[in-house]
């Protein structure tokens, strides 16, 4: 709207002064019109820069949560790989990764809710935490967040899922498995958790990561009623898609479920792109569509469903911008939203590098 474009071109300034904002809201009615920057980090209501990444989002009771890790204020390799100098207590790699929660009501406004989960504070041993996901409630009204996690001390050959669970989406979250030992496939990697209409839950995940004649291989899993462990081989996909592959996202749309995920991608500043799947059960058959993000310089991190316009399911790809913060900080790299579209056949379009787009949200 030229409300917004004007107010961008004041944010614009300010950021260069040293302040950033990366969303404008106007209300119309029940539909709020939101424009989305992805050329500025995010703020939340303080004016403060969201320290979030590789988690994801939901909507419930007429709020947004958002979770993910937040990395803190060390001072990330130059160049365009992060992971350069991949080691424990190197940045990006520390012992001190927590996971933050963000909500909204109009997917614009972000209030901060701090640290739900300490990873040095709340896990029995010290580790690295990377990817966390909540999903909930369960049967038991529980929300459940998973996380992958690395030893904190010598190499990184082993690679785990810890679980913990609160009665409430804000947290605090209380280890109630360290090792989830369930899963079908072993030495596990980044995944996603989804929770279908009829409240099954599913985790899609990388494993075989090292050591296996084919490596990161993508599956999907279903989860007990409760949220904490899988089923197991009883109640897995198989493999399918390509191999090599990391940060994958599951969701329904209709009666189609997607599984998209993309090539190895570790804290690249270039992006990875992701090809989608589909299925007529979430533990399939997939079957293979085209990739959609290759314009984007950004990681896959979650495809979050919103509430759009006169209240019809609508969807924003998500992704991390590695190697970006403008102060080389690592809980300051961007994040890229966009929003997806669908042919007539359900197939995922393409998704172009938008500096600014915007999105229509059903506040009522």
């Amino acid at each position: 709207s030229p409300a917004c474009k004007m107010l961008g071109k004041m944010l614009s300034l300010l950021f260069l002064l040293g302040f950033v904002s990366a969303v404008c809201s106007i209300k119309l009615g029940s539909n709020t019109n939101v424009t989305i920057n992805n050329a500025s980090p995010r703020v939340d209501t303080q004016g403060v820069i969201m320290d979030v990444h590789d988690g994801n989002t939901f909507y419930l009771n007429g709020l947004y949560y958002y979770y993910g890790a937040s990395y803190g204020l060390c001072k990330e390799p130059s160049g365009g790989n992060g992971c350069s100098d991949a080691g424990p207590g190197n940045c990006g790699f520390q012992l001190n990764h927590n996971v933050s929660l963000y909500t909204s009501p109009d997917f614009a406004t972000w209030t901060n809710h701090g640290h739900v989960f300490e990873m040095h504070r709340d896990h029995p041993v010290p580790g690295i935490l990377f990817c966390p996901k909540v999903i909930g409630p369960n049967l038991q009204g529980d929300f459940v967040l998973w996380y992958n996690w690395l030893p904190g001390s010598g190499s990184f050959a082993s690679s785990y899922y810890g679980v913990a669970v609160s009665p409430s989406p804000l947290g605090p979250f209380k280890v109630v498995t360290p090792n989830v030992t369930s899963l079908a496939f072993a030495d596990v990697g980044d995944f996603s958790l989804f929770r279908d209409d009829d409240g099954s839950g599913y985790i899609i995940y990388t494993s075989h990561i090292q050591g296996y004649p084919t490596t990161h291989q993508m599956s999907v899993e279903k989860l007990n009623t409760a949220y904490t462990l899988s089923l197991g081989s009883s109640a897995n996909s198989g493999f399918f898609g390509q191999s090599f592959v990391e940060a994958p996202a599951m969701f329904k749309r209709g009666s189609t479920y997607y599984a998209v995920f993309g090539q190895c991608c570790c804290y690249c500043q270039s992006g990875s792109a992701v090809t989608f799947y589909k299925a007529i059960q979430p533990l399939g058959p997939y079957t293979s569509g085209q990739a959609i993000s290759g314009a984007i310089p950004a990681q896959q991190t979650n495809v979050a469903q919103y509430v759009g316009a006169n209240g019809q399911a609508d969807y924003i790809w998500q992704g991390d911008r590695w190697q970006s913060a403008p102060d080389g900080i690592k809980g300051h790299d961007l994040t890229y939203w966009g929003p997806m579209s669908f042919d007539g056949q359900g197939n995922i379009l393409p998704l172009e590098f938008l500096k600014e787009t915007s999105i229509v949200v059903d506040t009522k």
